[in-house]
């Protein structure tokens, strides 16, 4: 175990976990992703024992040990919460500030757990090699490699020896020559666009670069290539006159150029800064495009896909649901009838947004319209129906419905195991591999084993004489899947 994978506790005990009698060995290997992509849970540190407290509520102690627990059940907010009671408690005590910043860490808060790490390292007397990895850790991921060299050169001149800060040290040299390796293909790119012809020339020779770098997974230079086409595009509008003909051109250009640069914040997932792009594309395609051309109304309504789920992924819910259901306006050309996979996707991300927002009974909604757009085109035993019926089957089981849960978990279930992974592969062009198909398929297996099983407890307790016909809370859902 390495010092930035582990909470500091005064015990290295760690609680057994009970295992379900349907669960299989290998369990569930992680959170599910959004249709775009989702940010993933970081690794969490083992837990501690969970000695009996004082008792006393201002017991320092026992709040570090509340927020171990919180950690290890990877509930970081509220490990935060917890530690941060015991700082107050006691706030000259170092581990609370080093457990408290490897708790922001997992959760990329890295000002926050650059500033407890600092703290920690100050407090302890002498700091540990914990300290030091986490203070590092932060200032790197944050871009501050001068910084992170010191605090590393700090921590292994106290520990020399210690596995994890030689590691970290490894990754800074890796990253000091990424950055140098940027900076000079920066360069070269600046001196590439001084001799690029000035114009609408300059439009199309910027876009067929940056097009160039994004096929070669160089973002950062498509990035800075897109904002010198946003550049030149200004221009030539305002030298055609902006109601000419000649300007409309240069738009559709500009409407490549956001529509690209939105597509690489997302890549990166700097979903804030994809906002801004996404927004001046499809305000640019409202302008020029004809919604009595299909390909352009498609393309519009693919525009206002990729800003909603810019938007859900910033936190923007209310504008993520509006710019969504714009989508699929966009999509069906206001008929519902319309069946398309582009339409049905929309439903699934608005369905996502819903049920962050906390309203099951209208997510559930949007996945049913998804999945019966897909029954219309692809019949009822389709591979990529097992995802709407986990969805659904998640909201129910938060609606407190769970036999229809049970039901809609069955049905998911039996359709992934009626095929082999080949044909669902085929069937699922939005899962990569069999490994993610494996994992989607054992998660679904696992939940469903879960819930019948609860469903079994309380079955037996309401029977039980004196026993509550009170509605128990079901266990907890995961993030959407597809």
């Amino acid at each position: 175990r390495t010092p930035g994978a582990r909470i500091d506790s005064d015990s290295s005990a760690s609680p057994s976990h009970r295992r379900h009698p349907w669960a299989s060995g290998r369990g569930v290997r992680g959170g599910m992703s959004h249709i775009f992509g989702c940010k993933q849970t970081p690794a969490t540190p083992p837990t501690t024992s969970d000695e009996e407290s004082s008792g006393s509520t201002d017991d320092g102690e026992m709040k570090k040990k509340k927020g171990n627990r919180a950690m290890g059940k990877k509930k970081y907010p509220k490990a935060i919460k917890y530690y941060t009671k015991a700082v107050k408690i006691d706030p000259e005590n170092a581990t609370y500030r080093l457990n408290r910043a490897i708790a922001n860490a997992a959760l990329e808060l890295w000002k926050d757990a650059e500033d407890d790490a600092a703290k920690a390292v100050e407090l302890g007397r002498p700091a540990s090699s914990k300290g030091y990895y986490q203070l590092a850790k932060a200032r790197l991921r944050r871009g501050n490699h001068e910084e992170a060299s010191e605090a590393l050169k700090a921590g292994l001149e106290a520990f020399p020896q210690e596995a994890a800060l030689q590691a970290l040290s490894k990754e800074l040299d890796r990253a000091v020559a990424a950055r140098e390796a940027r900076r000079k293909k920066a360069e070269e790119a600046e001196a590439q666009r001084r001799q690029l012809p000035v114009g609408p020339a300059s439009v199309k020779a910027f876009l067929e670069q940056a097009r160039a770098a994004y096929s070669g997974d160089r973002l950062e230079e498509c990035a800075r290539l897109c904002a010198s086409a946003r550049e030149a595009a200004a221009a030539a509008i305002e030298a055609a006159g902006p109601e000419s003909a000649a300007a409309d051109d240069r738009r559709r250009e500009d409407i490549s150029v956001c529509s690209l640069l939105g597509r690489v914040m997302m890549r990166q997932r700097r979903w804030e800064d994809a906002v801004d792009p996404l927004r001046s594309s499809v305000d640019l395609q409202e302008r020029v495009f004809s919604m009595e051309k299909t390909d352009e109304r498609e393309a519009l309504s693919n525009g206002y896909n990729n800003l909603g789920i810019a938007l859900k992924n910033a936190g923007q819910m209310p504008k993520a649901v509006q710019a969504l259901n714009t989508a699929y306006l966009k999509a069906t050309n206001g008929d519902d009838k319309v069946a398309t996979p582009q339409a049905a996707q929309i439903l699934q991300n608005i369905a996502q947004c819903l049920v962050q927002q906390g309203k099951m009974d209208e997510a559930r909604a949007m996945y049913s319209r998804a999945l019966e757009i897909g029954q219309r085109l692809f019949g009822s035993d389709h591979a990529s129906h097992a995802l709407n019926h986990m969805c659904i089957a998640r909201c129910l089981k938060r609606e407190g419905r769970l036999p229809d849960a049970i039901k809609a978990y069955t049905t998911a279930y039996e359709i992934w195991t009626s095929k082999d992974p080949e044909e669902c592969l085929r069937e699922l062009p939005e899962v990569p591999s069999k490994e993610r198909l494996s994992q989607l398929q054992e998660q679904c297996r696992q939940e469903l084993a879960q819930l019948v099983l609860f469903a079994e407890e309380l079955r037996r307790t309401q029977e039980q004489p004196g026993g509550s016909t009170a509605e128990a809370s079901a266990p907890a859902g995961e993030a959407a899947p597809a």
